[in-house]
């Protein structure tokens, strides 16, 4: 169904806003609970808003809690602006746009819980290109970039002014998108705006750090309940030697220091050596901290690391702080060496004991590795790649064996890569865990293939078994292992967390 049904069957001249203000407290728990679960189907909530009036205004607030992440026409900005002052009207006129909005019974802008400024960017220059395409006049085409730093100024201010409360941002910045100094007084006339926001990201792809800042500002003072903050760095050699963006680091790390965080991720961070006061401000979540993810980022001395390899004592360090809080860990080292191993593994041991969910990759498939499964007695999902160059085969026999029988009893989903190769059958043989999913790159040989029809008679929990190299499988093979098991094409990926 078409949203501009929908929105034509609600549009009225002559209504008020009468009985929309208390739309959530009327709504009978049951269909909140309906309605919550059909949040990500857009077309079953437009669905549900053409069977009835009531319908309508029961789902309306749902469909337009998160409206700049679906793909449809741009027109639907235009019920944003269906009352307008004479402030207004002189800022479209400026962008060329002449248009009578009709009113509306909604009041739109009042639902939007989840913003991200950059799609927000992209509708909006999707939406004066609609009323371009109308016009005659070709000198519009001159004032889009003016034309949209002023929309997205307006649609900014009335989603603040509107009661909205957002529960996920992200900041998106680029040259085009700057805020004027009226936004921030209204974010400081209407706290509510940021008051119950859990998921902040913040994208910085061309720095305007007067905006950046002040935001960071704003969002430190009224927001105190984000939970995930992701900081993604988009690579620009205007940044370089650039001491705005230590500024907004200094802001950066100032946020976090208000927050109680449980997740934070780094991507394309390249100003670590210039990142004084990080771990001070990570040591400062340490009683709510449950994950930090760090990608293709430069670091400084402050974490110890080198050109040739990654020093593991400051990771250890803050694995001490997480302790007991920590659940889910991923250590993976693409193409580097990692120095003190043993370190960071009786770090984990000792004051990691809740985890569950383990990803670990090119770690020397040691002894010490083994007692640090066998310790983890929550453990439910384990990735794991291991280097076995170093060990002979004879040994790796044994310790393949001594692994497969200590997995954990709560072990349910296993991703093994290529690594393992044609051991894959002594894992089974000796394996107890009751699987329900298995990840493997192959069915090498007969050996592989009969321990995992045993291995499927004799724990009898296995749902399924996502095999890499699935192309590759003989037809025949493939067939006899289905009447055991379910097998499906799969990537290392999948098990991702």
């Amino acid at each position: 169904m078409r949203r501009s049904k929908v929105t034509s069957f609600c549009k009225t001249t002559n209504s008020s806003n009468h009985g929309i203000k208390n739309t959530y407290g009327d709504m009978p728990e049951l269909m909140e609970n309906i309605l919550n679960n059909l949040n990500d189907e857009i077309y079953s909530l437009h669905s549900c808003a053409l069977v009835s009036r009531h319908w309508c205004q029961m789902s309306i607030p749902f469909l337009w809690q998160d409206p700049f992440a679906f793909n449809q026409r741009p027109s639907f900005i235009s019920n944003y602006f269906s009352s307008l002052g004479e402030y207004e009207k002189i800022i479209f006129k400026k962008c060329g746009i002449n248009e009578e909005f009709s009113k509306t019974l909604f009041d739109y802008a009042r639902f939007l819980k989840v913003l991200n400024l950059g799609k927000l960017e992209s509708r909006v220059d999707d939406w004066i290109e609609l009323f371009n395409s109308k016009s005659l006049n070709d000198d519009n085409d001159d004032n889009d970039d003016t034309s949209s730093y002023h929309i997205i100024n307006l649609l900014f201010k009335l989603f603040i002014e509107s009661g909205a409360i957002l529960h996920k941002f992200s900041l998106y910045f680029s040259e085009s998108i700057e805020f004027k100094p009226e936004i921030f007084y209204s974010l400081e006339q209407n706290v509510q705006f940021f008051s119950q926001i859990q998921h902040l990201t913040l994208y910085i792809i061309d720095l305007n750090v007067k905006s950046v800042t002040t935001l960071l500002r704003a969002l430190a003072k009224n927001a105190t309940k984000i939970r995930t903050l992701k900081f993604r760095e988009h690579y620009n050699d205007d940044h370089d030697n650039d001491n705005d963006m230590l500024q907004l680091i200094h802001s950066f790390i100032y946020f976090i220091k208000s927050q109680e965080l449980r997740k934070i991720s780094l991507v394309g961070v390249r100003y670590f050596t210039k990142f004084h006061g990080f771990i001070s401000a990570l040591e400062s979540q340490k009683c709510s901290l449950q994950e930090v993810r760090i990608k293709n980022c430069n670091f400084s001395a402050e974490f110890e690391l080198t050109v040739s390899s990654i020093d593991a004592r400051p990771i250890a360090l803050m694995l001490k702080k997480s302790g007991i809080l920590l659940q889910r860990l991923s250590l993976e080292s693409i193409g580097e060496k990692i120095n003190e191993e043993p370190l960071l593994l009786e770090t984990i041991k000792s004051f990691c004991p809740n985890i569950t969910c383990l990803k670990i990759s090119n770690f020397a498939f040691s002894t010490q590795l083994i007692e640090l499964i066998d310790n983890f007695q929550k453990l439910q999902i384990l990735s794991l790649r291991c280097n076995t160059n170093d060990i002979s085969e004879e040994k790796l026999k044994i310790r393949m064996i001594q692994f497969s029988e200590k997995l954990p009893l709560t072990l349910q989903y296993f991703c093994l890569g290529h690594w393992l190769g044609k051991y894959t059958d002594i894992l089974l043989n000796h394996c107890n865990a009751p699987l329900k999913k298995l990840l493997i790159y192959g069915i090498y040989d007969e050996k592989v293939f009969n321990a995992l029809v045993e291995f499927c008679i004799r724990i009898k929990t296995l749902n399924y078994v996502g095999i890499e190299e699935y192309s590759n499988l003989d037809d025949n093979i493939r067939k006899e292992l289905e009447a055991y098991v379910a097998l499906v094409p799969s990537k290392s990926t999948d098990f991702d967390f």
